[in-house]
């Protein structure tokens, strides 16, 4: 049975990026998953990337997974999408598109920006689902979009990668995290990602 190909943009957030692999760890469909993580900083890349597969291989998830920087690329041959794209991932995309001659949408934030651009390279049948802002609106007609995960205290985000780390070495218990995700909003979408569709006026800029 063919692989269903899902990608996560940006996945390099610190507030997402824990409960979307724990959530990941814990699916098991009727289709395997071909999973690419896909962020612009390749230092917390790495990370998520080794982090996935110690949550993998702790719930015997058979997902393949693959991890780059090229964000375009990322997304040309997904069916799932899922954006999530921080403020880090976002300023060090722009700075490599400015870089390759690609204008700004000066009146956005850099999470507009980086979105506006990456969104559109994305398939027009994948199916996407959006972990930003709410006031953030992708320039896409049908997507959905849910308010989750939590933000992070300052303490949290600041201590999440020393626990990734202690994770990833062993050194702390990680099943009690993984547990914590057995339901999610994003396992939700990933059985029924066709009926959860929410249509949404196109931006105009």
């Amino acid at each position: 049975m063919d692989a269903i190909r899902l990608t996560v943009l940006g996945a390099g957030s610190v507030r997402c990026s824990p409960p979307v692999i724990a959530s990941l760890a814990n699916y098991y469909g009727e289709r395997p998953l071909e999973i690419t993580l896909a962020d612009a900083d390749e230092e917390r890349l790495d990370l998520f990337d080794r982090f996935a597969r110690v949550s993998f291989a702790a719930t015997n998830a058979s997902h393949g997974l693959k991890a780059t920087a090229d964000l375009y690329e990322s997304v040309s041959e997904a069916e799932l999408v899922v954006v999530q794209i921080c403020e880090n991932c976002a300023r060090k995309f722009l700075r490599a598109s400015r870089r390759q001659g690609i204008a700004e949408l000066d009146d956005l934030s850099m999470i507009e920006q980086a979105a506006e651009s990456l969104v559109a390279a994305i398939p027009q049948d994948a199916l996407v689902l959006s972990l930003l802002e709410s006031e953030i609106i992708l320039p896409r007609v049908a997507y959905h979009r849910v308010s989750w995960p939590d933000e992070l205290t300052t303490a949290e985000r600041m201590s999440m990668p020393h626990r990734l780390l202690r994770w990833i070495r062993g050194r702390q218990d990680l099943g009690e995290f993984l547990r914590k995700f057995e339901e999610s909003p994003l396992k939700g979408w990933l059985d029924k990602p066709e009926s959860a569709i929410a249509v949404q006026s196109t931006p105009t800029r």
